[in-house]
């Protein structure tokens, strides 16, 4: 693993937004949808980026908190493409209905797990390395 200073955080910050959006368009069902999952990466780069700014840290040394965030959100969803595309074209058509009306949604359960896993460990790196 580089160090968290290391220039390479860079590139695997960008090979995490790719793997992100790769697990997370085939659930999408229409363009708004594919727009909103796009705009997760940028909001958690405005967050990340607002954070080292009033922490007086550096952006490159919290780049591992945000490659551990971003894939935490990608692996919470691989395998139940076809749940989260069944919850997704239920939401399309429901547009005012509370989210618990909707179909079962099995990749919470396995979300539940894998972002507290990887953006723990990010955190956990960060502040031992």
């Amino acid at each position: 693993m580089p160090e968290k200073s290391s220039p390479l955080w860079w590139l695997f910050a960008a090979i995490s937004v790719a793997v992100y959006l790769a697990a997370m368009f085939p659930g999408t069902v229409n363009r708004r949808q594919k727009i909103w999952v796009s705009c997760g990466p940028v909001a958690g780069f405005l967050a990340l980026t607002a954070f080292s700014a009033t922490n007086d840290s550096s952006l490159n040394e919290m780049l591992p908190v945000y490659c551990g965030m971003i894939l935490g959100l990608a692996l919470g969803v691989v395998g139940h493409w076809k749940a989260l595309r069944a919850f997704m074209t239920w939401r399309a058509e429901n547009p005012g209905k509370p989210d618990d009306e909707g179909p079962g949604i099995p990749w919470m359960l396995q979300l539940a797990f894998t972002l507290p896993i990887f953006l723990g460990g990010a955190i956990w790196y960060v502040n031992n390395h």
